[in-house]
C-alpha cells in the first residue's frame, strides 16, 4: 500500500513540474523559410540548417529522408533525436529555430557518439 502511495506522489510531483517550453516546425513553408533565409552547419552525424528568430523559444523541425531507411527506421531516429534534444534542452539557446536532418551513418553509432556529435556542432553555431 506504501508503494502505490510513493508512486502517486511521484506522478503529482511529474504533473506539477514546468512544461519544456520546445515548439516544433510543422509546416512545409516553415522548413522553406528556415532554408532559404537560415544557416546551415555538417556535423560527423547531422546536418542543421538553423535561423534566428525574434522569440525567445527553440523551435525544432525533424528531417528524415526515406533513403536512410523504412519507416520503423526513420520513427526510431526522431525517436533518438528528440531525447537528445530533451536531454540537453538548457544548451541550446533561445530565439532559434533548427531544422535537423541525420545522415545515412546516424543509425549505425551509439547515443553517446551521437549525443557529442550534436553537442560539437551546436558549439559551432553562428549567430
Amino acid at each position: 500500500m506504501e508503494k502505490k502511495y510513493l508512486q502517486e506522489g511521484v506522478k503529482k510531483e511529474e504533473k506539477n513540474s514546468p512544461p519544456n517550453h520546445v515548439s516544433n516546425l510543422k509546416k512545409r513553408s516553415e522548413f522553406l523559410f528556415l532554408r532559404k533565409k537560415g544557416k546551415s552547419i555538417k556535423g560527423k552525424f547531422l546536418i542543421i540548417n538553423y535561423l534566428k528568430i525574434e522569440s525567445d523559444e527553440k523551435k525544432f523541425g525533424l528531417t528524415v529522408s526515406k533513403k536512410i531507411g523504412n519507416a520503423v527506421k526513420r520513427n526510431y531516429i526522431k525517436r533518438v533525436l528528440r531525447s537528445i534534444i530533451m536531454k540537453n534542452l538548457e544548451k541550446i539557446p533561445l530565439g532559434m529555430n533548427f531544422e535537423i536532418i541525420p545522415k545515412k551513418r546516424f543509425e549505425k553509432n551509439s547515443f553517446v557518439d551521437l549525443e557529442s556529435d550534436f553537442l560539437k556542432t551546436l558549439e559551432y553555431l553562428v549567430i
